[in-house]
């Protein structure tokens, strides 16, 4: 096999290798092999990446699912019927309101966010990975930041657990979905841009730009944004992958909110 034939090889088994049946098919020296071609994909430059990307693209489904642009067609009408309705039943909601639906907007942003990710992305940074190193990664991650929100929460306007029924459920579901597009956007597009995989730049560049979005009220608010996106991209890194990170800042977001008083 060529270079470029075995490179295209390791990117399969990235995407393939959590699965019982392919893995029982190889000795313990070819899935090394395989995952050894994979690092030396990673090392390469975007061109030669899109090239090798678009080579497996006949192995994949080449039409693009329409269903993620429809829910985000349908969720946008819903998110400016609800903004009409709240604004006219709770007249005096002011920066609650504000903070609740740019939430529930990012949310409906997810869902052209998975639109516009290729096949081949969402195959290899949505694929389950049950690595040992990888649950552990995301048990330290989900620590980490789960901490960091804490101190962050405290700054809050508004106590979560004092909200209305109706509003509590508003924050529950903007805050577990929203990271969605926030992963895709911080942790893949925007480093990915800049360097060579890892994206050791990219990342750092993106976690400021991060932290700048969330519109810190102190230096040190500042410093604990910072350290959020710091830790999600360390676990994008470490595990190669979009759903643990989701999965990992999802779960931090509903954890505080149910914690707090």
């Amino acid at each position: 096999m060529s270079n470029h034939e075995l490179k295209r090889a390791g990117l399969l088994w990235q995407m393939i290798k959590g699965q019982p049946g392919p893995r029982s098919l190889l000795t313990s020296k070819e899935r090394n092999a395989l995952s050894d071609h994979y690092e030396e994909y990673r090392s390469l430059g975007a061109d030669e990446k899109r090239t090798i990307s678009r080579s497996l693209q006949s192995y994949l489904s080449s039409s693009r699912p329409t269903w993620p642009a429809v829910v985000g067609i349908v969720g946008i009408i819903l998110w400016t019927a609800l903004l009409l309705y709240d604004g006219s039943q709770y007249p005096a909601l002011g920066i609650l309101r504000l903070h609740l639906f740019y939430m529930l907007l990012l949310a409906n942003l997810s869902f052209f966010a998975i639109y516009f990710l290729d096949n081949l992305e969402i195959r290899l940074y949505f694929r389950l990975d049950l690595r040992p190193s990888s649950l552990l990664s995301s048990i330290l991650a989900f620590t980490a930041l789960t901490m960091l929100l804490a101190t962050i929460n405290l700054g809050l306007p508004y106590a979560p657990r004092k909200l209305d029924p109706f509003h509590y459920s508003l924050l529950l579901v903007g805050v577990g979905i929203a990271p969605l597009f926030e992963e895709i956007a911080f942790r893949q597009w925007l480093p990915s841009r800049i360097g060579r995989d890892p994206h050791w730049l990219g990342h750092l560049i993106a976690s400021a730009i991060f932290t700048a979005a969330h519109i810190p009220d102190s230096p040190e608010m500042a410093l604990y944004y910072f350290l959020c996106a710091l830790t999600l991209a360390l676990l994008r890194i470490q595990t190669d992958s979009l759903l643990w990170t989701f999965l990992v800042h999802a779960s931090a977001n509903v954890a505080i909110v149910i914690a707090s008083p």
